[in-house]
């Protein structure tokens, strides 16, 4: 009989292309995962997998195989969400992303609130950079997510929900050389120092060249680029580099006077969802 979980254990290793790296992921022996899949091309009657020299390769049946259990899984996991849908929320599982920022911003305060009202729901959070949980959400491990789209518009197969917009800035320590100097002063010097931020998409550094006044992104001054916010906000609190963030996600440490705003709008203060 085919058995989902052994078409789940096969995504898995398409995805990994390594018998010991998908059974990490699935918890599983490399042994067992090698019964699984063999089991699976014994009720097919098809080969699968072809071990080259390069490393673990689909074979032609294979990639036929995995586009279709990619569709059964999606649907399996679409008839989940919906009778969870319609028991309620009081109960059941929830799989989303969030990025950087807007997990800085709101996320800790969100799950506070699940926690209280909700105790029967389990939900697992993954914060990752925008690309990682763009390829997640397009292999449908995660129901949604939360993140900034200006940079990266999703797909037209996605809905998309607006949330409150979010504001970009750049942000020192109050002892800064660049900390309450005028717009002009700030825009004349800021390229001289060091930036820290996440690993921001391909539009985004275009953008950030363009307020620097540099000819190409890859002139651009990033000292660190790192996906956890509070660490940025230690190293910009502490050195002289200038942190390229959202106010949404330092609004502790603006509140907390360990950073402050620079005057230099981000293209004129563009707000983003």
């Amino acid at each position: 009989m085919l058995s989902l979980r052994r078409l789940e254990h096969f995504a898995v290793l398409s995805e990994e292309r390594s018998f010991s790296r998908a059974a990490r992921r699935l918890n599983l022996t490399q042994p067992a995962l090698t019964r699984s899949i063999q089991t699976l091309e014994e009720t097919l009657g098809l080969q699968l997998v072809d071990r080259a020299a390069s490393g673990l390769v689909l074979t032609e049946a294979g990639g036929m195989v995995l586009e279709r259990s990619r569709r059964m899984l999606g649907d399996v996991r679409a008839l989940q969400r919906e009778a969870g849908r319609l028991r309620g929320y009081e109960t059941g599982t929830v799989n989303f992303g969030v990025g950087s920022f807007p997990a800085a911003a709101f996320l800790g305060s969100v799950m506070t609130r699940v926690a209280r009202d909700y105790p029967g729901l389990v939900v697992r959070v993954e914060t990752e950079s925008w690309r990682r949980l763009l390829e997640k959400l397009q292999r449908d491990e995660l129901d949604f997510v939360v993140a900034v789209t200006h940079s990266l518009p999703p797909p037209a197969d996605f809905q998309v929900r607006q949330l409150p917009a979010q504001r970009m800035g750049f942000f020192v320590r109050p002892e800064h050389l660049l900390a309450g100097l005028d717009r002009e002063a700030v825009s004349g010097q800021i390229a001289g120092f060091g930036l820290v931020t996440t690993r921001l998409p391909p539009r985004a550094r275009g953008e950030l060249a363009t307020v620097f006044g540099l000819a190409s992104a890859d002139e651009l001054p990033v000292r660190l680029e790192c996906d956890n916010v509070q660490v940025l906000c230690e190293v910009a609190s502490a050195s002289d580099a200038v942190l390229f963030a959202t106010h949404e996600a330092v609004r502790r440490e603006l509140a907390g006077g360990t950073l402050v705003p620079l005057a230099l709008d981000y293209l004129r203060r563009r707000r983003y969802r």
